[in-house]
């Protein structure tokens, strides 16, 4: 039963924080333009890679991304934010003794970016608020770099209410690898069977959490129900805000 969890962990993009593309700049690809952080990091590529246009980085950018995700999704292991943007920054011609520090720098830039297009839905405060006094707290993430999870989770109040904060650039892994939901357990100080894991990617989240051996609240906010020949969740909702009467009034 509910009652008997003692512990939460949450995800953080798509299940606690909004991400609004609408934020972001735009950049002129071919004939259409498209809501890219690239479109915000013109000066920069200057300075770093001169005659590099954001439309040529954006394309070396997406190349190297796409190689990455094809290599995270079988060995679960995460790089972070600024070796993406060197790789990419090499393939663009940037100067080997300046390619390192050129990366942290558009990576930064590029974090700037999303953070500045993240919300926080107003009902999901209040559930941290109602669920802080009867549960410990926890957040576990996948994402590239831990201190614009920290600023993002800063920027929107939210520290006050996370006894524990996982981010998998940290550690090196990424959801579905039991380590993460294993670390947020034990920033918890609790059993897996106390606590309950609530995400909105099933291959990530629910995956991870069942690794950990810990009952998933899967967020199928396009009502696509669970995917054919796997196991459903503990609790299956359309909404962050389904889960205060799981939790707070039983």
């Amino acid at each position: 039963m509910p009652a008997a969890y003692r512990g939460v962990l949450l995800d953080l993009f798509g299940t606690l924080i909004s991400f609004e593309p609408a934020r972001l700049p735009e950049l002129q690809v071919g004939g259409e333009r498209i809501r890219t952080t690239v479109g915000g990091l013109a000066s920069p590529l200057a300075a770093w890679v001169p005659g590099t246009t954001p439309e040529e980085f954006l394309r070396a950018l997406v190349t190297v991304s796409d190689e990455m995700a094809r290599a995270r999704a079988h060995e679960h292991v995460e790089l972070p934010s600024r070796e993406r943007f060197r790789r990419a920054l090499e393939r663009v011609g940037c100067d080997d003794t300046h390619l390192a520090e050129a990366a942290v720098h558009l990576s930064r830039a590029h974090m700037g970016i999303v953070a500045s297009a993240t919300t926080l839905p107003d009902d999901h405060q209040v559930l941290l608020a109602a669920l802080r006094p009867r549960y410990r707290l926890g957040l576990v993430s996948n994402f590239d770099d831990t201190a614009t999870a920290y600023e993002i989770l800063r920027r929107h109040g939210l520290l006050a209410y996370l006894d524990g904060v996982v981010v998998s650039e940290a550690l090196g892994l990424r959801k579905p690898h039991p380590a993460l939901v294993r670390a947020g357990l034990s920033d918890l100080g609790l059993a897996p069977d106390e606590v309950l894991f609530v995400g909105d990617t099933f291959a990530e989240d629910v995956l991870g959490a069942r690794a950990a051996g810990v009952d998933a609240a899967w967020i199928d906010a396009q009502g696509r129900g669970v995917p054919e020949t796997a196991e459903p969740p503990r609790f299956r909702l359309r909404s962050l805000a389904e889960l205060g009467p799981l939790l707070v009034d039983p």
